[in-house]
């Protein structure tokens, strides 16, 4: 009886989702029609390395994921960093004009925290020698309507 438990607890666990960071998805940063210009304008009015996006397909699911980190307005928090990520849908492609696709994730008070957290959730690196830009940073910042939550 003792070898069968032994054998249950060190028996390797296949079940349940493998997480997206554990996929092998190849993140790439790229910044789309959309997404370029808010780029700049995030650069231009908090600083450089203040937005990210980043597109990987997932070989496991065939889809396209993209994954933003960046300023966002939060309903009951007003201004912070958001960190999240989108499966586009398969009939659809990225470069779609016209569609928009809001990715789905979590709130934070600092740009390293929300790169952390897109980096130990999805895979995507920290860039190097990130400025660490606080909430308190974003009150002068701009937001467009589109990306308030």
């Amino acid at each position: 009886m003792k070898n069968i438990l032994d054998l249950i607890k060190n028996a390797k666990r296949h079940g349940g989702r493998t997480p997206i960071k554990d996929r092998g998805i190849k993140w790439e940063e790229k910044y789309e029609e959309r997404s370029a210009p808010l780029k700049k304008r995030f650069a231009k009015q908090l600083g450089p390395g203040s937005y990210y996006r980043w597109s990987g397909y997932d070989t496991t699911t065939n889809s396209d994921y993209f994954i933003v980190v960046g300023p966002s307005i939060q309903k009951n928090q007003g201004k912070m960093f958001f960190a999240g990520i989108k499966k586009v849908p398969h009939h659809i492609s990225i470069e779609d004009e016209g569609k928009t696709y809001s990715p789905y994730g979590e709130y934070f008070p600092t740009i390293k925290s929300a790169l952390v957290h897109a980096s130990s959730k999805w895979g995507v690196r920290i860039p190097t020698n990130q400025i660490n830009y606080t909430k308190e940073q974003l009150a002068n910042v701009d937001i467009p309507e589109h990306i308030k939550a």
